[in-house]
């Protein structure tokens, strides 16, 4: 699994090229979403800390603008056959002292709409949360990746359609250079023909330019030969959300050892039939999906995935002797208010039976651990703890 930990290591940090903004291949739409380009605005919500969308018309979104996607018709809403996965999944509550995280804006754009972050190329880092202006980190190709979590046994012919997991949610103090982040993935192939799918939150100042904890995708294609996508940064993902912006703040996090616990509940759900091989993020408990990608930017995923993957990743820098904190920054195995965790881990198998992980291969390397894998109860479901400290 070494290639694609560190093809995760590429997409987070392949978004820039140097400390001076410069840009990298791959970056096309950082020319697209800009303030000049985003027009005619129908509407504009400002958030508390300043960022501005805009709300635009959802046939013009900037991912469109992409050759692969020049004659894409949008589909609005998953088939009846997500929809009924979903009704299934959203019949599992959260345990009653825990909440959902809030990534909506507090005010929907209109219909037919959607919300895009106003980007200008006078920003600099630290006064928006800005995920398509240029970056602002260095590439290094033997940094310190890590991973604590877990992962289906790939077995041949074996697919899977979907992954669903309620995530706890952290925010920490994270050194420039350095990253801290919690994801379901589905995966598929292997070496350059290799596609992954992650979704979860994350805190990385240089991405962001905050300190903020942020949710946010990222996929791998070999349709294109991209290893670098992240949110918004290249064409691909196609957005239906009038609510939700890609890679938003996410302000009210978990407050370690208390029962103040916020989950944020993603999934990646594949649509297969008369909608063909869509791949849907799925949040919270909402009937809504933020968005898909069209079959038209995976080979390997297009039949499904071969492996998923649950857990936390932390980055450093070489010759950092500082360890980022993963989860809550601290792990005691079994505690659900002192360890980060992950509850209600589903799937859909090539039946579209939904089901509970059986057969999971255990992933961890000190100061980062996992723990107490196994299916709880009807309200946690199938859960563990991972995480370690400062």
């Amino acid at each position: 699994m070494a290639f694609k930990e560190f093809v995760f290591f590429l997409v987070l940090l392949r978004v820039a090229s140097s400390r001076n903004g410069g840009m990298v291949k791959g970056n096309d739409l950082n020319n697209l979403i800009s303030e000049k380009q985003i027009e005619p605005r129908i509407k504009s919500i400002e958030t508390k800390h300043g960022d501005i969308y805009d709300c635009v018309n959802i046939n013009e979104q900037p991912s469109l603008k992409h050759p692969s996607l020049k004659d894409h018709t949008i589909e609005m809403r998953p088939s009846n056959k997500v929809r009924d996965i979903l009704a299934k999944i959203h019949s599992k509550k959260l345990p009653p002292s825990f909440r959902y995280a809030k990534i909506e804006l507090d005010e929907e754009c209109p219909q037919g709409t959607i919300p895009i972050l106003r980007v200008t190329h006078n920003d600099i880092p630290g006064n928006v949360s800005n995920l398509n202006k240029p970056q602002f980190s260095s590439l290094q190709s033997n940094g310190g990746l890590e991973f604590a979590g877990l992962l289906t046994k790939t077995t041949p012919d074996k697919r899977y359609h979907s992954t669903i997991a309620g995530i706890d949610v952290y925010n920490h103090k994270v050194g420039p250079h350095q990253y801290s982040s919690a994801s379901v993935a589905v995966e598929a192939g292997d070496g350059p023909n290799f596609n992954q799918i992650q979704v979860g939150w994350i805190v990385n100042q240089d991405l962001y330019g905050d300190t903020r904890t942020h949710w946010f995708m990222q996929w791998t294609s070999d349709v294109r030969n991209i290893t670098g996508c992240f949110n918004l940064n290249c064409g691909g993902f196609v957005q239906t959300n009038t609510q939700v912006p890609v890679g938003g703040a996410i302000d009210k996090v978990s407050v370690y050892s208390t029962d103040e616990q916020v989950v944020m509940r993603f999934g990646l759900i594949q649509d297969t039939g008369n909608v063909r091989e869509k791949w849907w993020v799925v949040y919270n408990d909402n009937i809504d999906p933020i968005g898909y990608w069209p079959p038209t930017e995976f080979k390997q995923l297009a039949e499904g995935a071969d492996t998923l993957k649950w857990g936390g990743y932390v980055f450093t820098q070489p010759g950092d002797n500082t360890n980022p904190p993963m989860g809550s920054g601290h792990f005691d195995d079994g505690s659900y208010v002192r360890s980060c965790f992950m509850n209600q881990l589903q799937y859909t198998d090539s039946n579209f039976d939904l089901k509970s992980p059986t057969d999971v291969q255990i992933i961890m390397s000190k100061p980062y651990l996992v723990g107490d894998n196994s299916y709880k109860n009807d309200t946690q479901g199938y859960s563990f703890c991972f995480g370690g400290p400062f």
